[in-house]
């Protein structure tokens, strides 16, 4: 069975902090004597489901189009799902929040699932949620040294309420010597830790130059 682990992208997606998102606007129409239908889009690239690079935070980083092919493809037993427990206003993910499972140290996507998706569609969504802290970063890249994408069902691995922690964080897995490039606002809801995935696949918008972008993700279980 595949699944979508992103979500779709339209004018009610959320934005870290708030602020505009996607637009749509009508270029051409069948209706009104158009040849075809034709819309013209405008949007942050860090919305809806999206990866960063190290160009993000790093002026002399890597971005997209760095990347090959390869890169974005995770086969049998690379892509794994982690739960953590956190309470209401747990604001930062610690290694204590991590629920007691097995771990598999030679993943290469790592999915840490808060559960903060059922907010999606509401403000705390995007201005009150859990983000990464510098210690359970530091765990992360300790523990999983093949990892080459990290991703969580939150709107950014920065917490809103702690940004100075989050752009540290974020300097911290996108190092362009070993980058760890962050997955945000991914759609894990019918995933588990018990998930078993025999390939995953992360599809990015290649935009030259850029400092990163929104990604179609399909997993097949």
């Amino acid at each position: 069975m595949h699944r979508f682990l992103s979500y779709e992208i339209n004018p009610d997606t959320p934005i870290y902090g708030g602020g505009d998102g996607f637009l749509l606007k009508t270029a051409n129409s069948i209706k009104k004597g158009d040849s075809a239908n034709t819309q013209t889009w405008k949007f942050p690239n860090h919305l809806g489901t999206h990866v960063d690079v190290p160009y993000h935070f790093y002026g002399d980083g890597q971005t997209i189009d760095f990347f090959s092919p390869d890169f974005w493809v995770f086969n049998r037993k690379k892509s794994q799902v982690l739960e953590v427990d956190l309470k209401e206003n747990d604001f930062l993910i610690k290694p204590g929040h991590v629920k007691k499972q097995d771990i598999n140290r030679d993943v290469e996507f790592l999915m840490i699932k808060t559960g903060f998706g059922r907010y999606r569609n509401m403000e705390k969504y995007y201005k009150y949620n859990p983000g990464l802290s510098l210690e359970i970063s530091d765990w992360i890249i300790e523990k999983f040294r093949k990892l080459r994408i990290l991703g969580i069902d939150s709107i950014s691995i920065s917490s809103w309420q702690h940004r100075d922690i989050g752009r540290q964080v974020h300097k911290k897995m996108l190092n362009p010597k070993k980058p760890i490039l962050p997955v945000e606002d991914m759609n894990l809801s019918d995933v588990s830790h018990s998930t078993a995935f025999k390939k995953v696949v992360v599809a990015p918008l290649i935009i030259t130059k850029s400092d990163g972008g929104p990604v179609t993700i399909i997993a097949e279980e």
